[in-house]
């Protein structure tokens, strides 16, 4: 996963200098954010500290030259608004404000609070007004440096804003078109790319039928040593099913590849003998795992949003709300065997079953449970004169002992009364596919949404 390169914008004021005032603990300070953000995962380019429309419109020029992908600002101290406005609304980067300062806390006698070092929370105030004035989005993180989560949530709005941008361009792959009379998440191709930049591609069944006979035994037989290196077998394993599965799975990620795809999705009912002959549903376990977005059913909608998710976090996979626990407060998310594997809280389990649902045989499928922890379930979606929507909600994730064992299962618990969590979802137009993304705040989800002028609705 690359590093996202931002460009830190130290924000100060020309009438300091003109009197003389020291500024060398602000300087300090401003390199020890330098450090954190860049401990944080960040590639930081900094600027000199900035006090007049010069100075600022330097700095962004260079941020823009050199590739930055966001800009983070810092009021050091009051940074009169009209001195940065205009370069900050001549940028397409998005902007996060981090809104802290050096001390914890000031002293009780004034002629000791070290208020000069301080107080460039008004300078944000002011900034922020003409911002929204002038129609220019942007989030604002507060909190102290040290004592506080600014820094982590500084750098998951970092995230999100740059995965949002990162939408335009996507390649999402289609396998087998859509589930028949599923009509909530679909879009034609031709909305997908006007409306978010996404391009579907179409893979036909010659496509899938020639890959899959490219694969060879070889390749069949390291891919099953890896299963076995990685994943907990079952006591029963169909050879002839997990070898069919392989095969689909090997040519699922040789198309992945060849088709250059940020994310895809399968229809199981489109999955025959003329073109996968198997479900490959490890594949999509294995490949969100390593940044590659998906969704079931042929929903390229979801999954163009998990793939542009997974270029910078990890820890994101595509989920659905099956079944509630009235008693528990609790709901089942589930699917038939796929989800990210980074969120397993264990190995998971590998067998082999019957398949229902064409002519494709038994299959392979390797499943576990979601590992317990907080995070925001999200549900992008359309609603009148076809307008987009994402929902936003902070879940807790938990694991139940015995309950739908073999399978993709998780328990996430809303932060209200679930029977009012589900009336609100459908109230609001959600679909039935949802994406999970752990150990981010909700206020950085939101972010990614405002990046793509979605309405968001938190939940």
């Amino acid at each position: 996963m690359e590093k996202i390169k931002v460009g830190l914008l130290p924000l100060y004021i020309k009438l300091y200098d003109d009197f003389g005032t020291n500024r060398t603990l602000l300087e300090e300070f401003n390199s020890l954010v330098v450090e954190k953000l860049e401990k944080a995962g960040l590639e930081v380019i900094s600027a000199p500290i900035c006090r007049i429309k010069d100075e600022f419109n330097s700095a962004v020029e260079n941020f823009e030259k050199n590739n930055a992908k966001a800009i983070i600002t810092l009021h050091l101290a009051y940074s009169p608004s009209l001195e940065s406005i205009d370069a900050l609304c001549s940028t397409e980067l998005p902007i996060i404000v981090m809104d802290t300062t050096k001390d914890m806390s000031l002293s009780s006698e004034y002629s000791k609070s070290p208020i000069g070092s301080n107080h460039g929370i008004h300078g944000v105030m002011d900034m922020c007004n003409l911002l929204k004035r002038r129609g220019k989005k942007y989030v604002v993180v507060a909190g102290h440096l040290e004592n506080s989560n600014v820094l982590k949530n500084t750098v998951d709005c970092v995230k999100t804003c740059v995965s949002a941008k990162a939408l335009n361009g996507l390649k999402v792959g289609s396998f087998g078109g859509s589930f028949a009379g599923m009509g909530d998440f679909i879009i034609e191709n031709k909305d997908l790319k006007e409306k978010l930049g996404v391009q579907a591609v179409e893979i036909t069944n010659d496509e899938m039928l020639s890959a899959v006979n490219s694969i060879t035994e070889n390749e069949i037989k390291d891919e099953i040593e890896f299963y076995k290196n990685n994943f907990l077998m079952a006591e029963e394993i169909d050879l002839v099913a997990l070898k069919l599965s392989v095969k689909a799975c090997l040519a699922t990620r040789k198309i992945i590849k060849e088709k250059g795809l940020d994310a895809f999705s399968v229809n199981f009912l489109g999955v025959s003998k003329n073109n996968l002959g198997n479900m490959p549903f490890i594949e999509a376990c294995l490949q969100m795992a390593n940044g590659i977005g998906y969704s079931g059913e042929g929903d390229i909608l979801t999954a163009s949003f998990v793939g542009a998710l997974l270029k910078y976090i990890k820890d994101v996979s595509f989920v659905e709300i099956f079944c509630p626990d009235w008693k528990e407060n609790r709901l089942l998310i589930s699917h038939m065997g796929e989800m990210n594997f980074n969120l397993l809280r264990e190995k998971p389990v590998l067998s082999t079953a019957p398949f229902r649902y064409s002519d494709a045989g038994s299959m392979a499928k390797a499943v576990g449970a979601f590992k317990e922890g907080k995070a925001v379930y999200c549900n992008v979606f359309r609603v009148e004169n076809e307008k987009f929507v994402m929902s936003v909600s902070e879940v807790e994730v938990s694991f139940v002992e015995g309950q739908v064992e073999n399978s993709v299962r998780g328990w996430i618990t809303p932060n209200m009364n679930i029977a009012k969590f589900l009336e609100k979802l459908s109230e609001h137009g959600a679909i039935h596919h949802g994406f999970l993304v752990y150990d981010v705040d909700v206020k950085a989800m939101k972010c990614f949404g405002q990046t793509l002028n979605m309405e968001v609705v938190e939940i």
